[in-house]
């Protein structure tokens, strides 16, 4: 069940930093911007798909937008996503 979760996380970040992260970064080229990275830990019992959502919603109200997403692995585990936002 691991490496399914696994597996399907990582197709998630990669899909989500290929379709945002150009973009988002692209935009931000012309112009110095400020970048924060965040830990969503794995096993925070509630789940990374909904740690993560709820951090969007938190990050988008304080005028940050998604950069880009990379999942953490730690000896074959799962330990959470890196999740990176530009202003």
């Amino acid at each position: 069940m691991k490496s399914l979760f696994a597996g399907l996380l990582i197709v998630a970040a990669t899909l989500a930093g290929a379709t945002a992260a150009p973009a988002a970064l692209s935009a931000d080229k012309q112009q110095a911007a400020n970048t924060i990275t965040i830990h969503a830990a794995a096993h925070s019992g509630s789940g990374v798909a909904k740690d993560v959502n709820e951090l969007h919603a938190k990050m988008e109200k304080e005028g940050w937008r998604f950069a880009g997403m990379v999942a953490h692995y730690e000896n074959a585990d799962t330990r959470g996503v890196w999740v990176t936002y530009t202003r």
